[in-house]
């Protein structure tokens, strides 16, 4: 019986390091299944929710934020007509249902960081820093960054008579939507920017002979093969994916120290 992988108690998190209850530092190589791709505490996300939260705006009411999210999505995806946004994940796999008339979970969404485009494949996530490659499914589910699952979930629809299916947006708390345009925003000016690359990284990757798209990496292991890669490498200060049907998403920053962990956990796997 294959022994389920947990995770440690995680008392603190800052940029792609997680700390334990006893002072362990993790590199973090799940990073919130790419909500954090951009790190925990993202350059001014923290100021803008207290001051969002300094003017009241908790409740869930119009604002002008909303107006501001559906702007910078069109700007994103131009290919799409209409955007919803839903207040969590489980409210838009519901919508998407209802749209296509059958029941949509994550196994039955694509994605682009484990495997090539499927032309049949209606629903698709979209993350960020992978290369174009023309495949733009009726129903675009973006993983933008903004870590923790109470993050609002944005769908992109191809075509007004497929969205006239979907349920309306849902009512979304100022203090949610103003912090998404800001990550939204910061994600924007970072991918126009370029950024060091994980190419040291990539290197042991290739070592164990990983298929990488972007900074993210599919094992292509087995559940049981996966689950003891899990521990030995939680043993060495980092921490992968919950499950081998997850991409490991390298960093994009690390450092020397961060480096040598990893090269020491790449001999020990190989027997180098």
């Amino acid at each position: 019986m294959i022994q389920p992988y947990k995770m440690p108690i995680i008392v603190r998190a800052r940029g792609y390091r997680l700390y334990d209850l006893y002072g362990k530092r993790y590199l973090d190589l799940f990073q919130n299944n790419g909500r954090a791709v951009l790190g925990h505490r993202q350059e001014g996300l923290l100021k803008s929710l207290k001051s969002t939260a300094a003017r009241g705006l908790l409740s869930e009411y119009p604002s002008v934020y909303d107006g501001r999210l559906e702007k910078i999505m069109r700007l994103m995806f131009p290919d799409y007509d209409v955007f919803r946004v839903y207040r969590n994940r489980d409210r838009a796999y519901g919508a998407v249902s209802q749209a296509l008339e059958t029941m949509v979970g994550s196994r039955d969404i694509f994605d682009p960081a484990m495997e090539d485009p499927d032309a049949s494949m209606r629903v698709s996530l979209w993350r960020p820093f992978l290369p174009e490659t023309g495949f733009h499914p009726d129903i675009l589910l973006p993983v933008l960054p903004f870590p923790g699952s109470f993050a609002p979930e944005t769908v992109c629809i191809k075509t007004r008579k497929l969205a006239s299916a979907m349920p309306p947006s849902d009512m979304v708390s100022p203090f949610l939507t103003d912090a998404l345009v800001k990550t939204v925003t910061q994600l924007i000016r970072v991918t126009r920017g370029g950024g060091r690359k994980s190419s040291e990284f990539q290197r042991l990757m290739d070592v164990f002979e990983w298929k990488r798209r972007g900074p993210y990496v599919n094992t292509g292991l087995d559940s049981v093969a996966y689950s003891e890669l899990c521990k030995k490498a939680l043993s060495e200060g980092i921490l992968l994916p919950p499950g081998e049907h997850l991409p490991v998403i390298l960093p994009r920053e690390f450092s020397t120290g961060e480096l040598e962990g990893f090269t020491h956990f790449v001999r020990e796997m190989t027997g180098d």
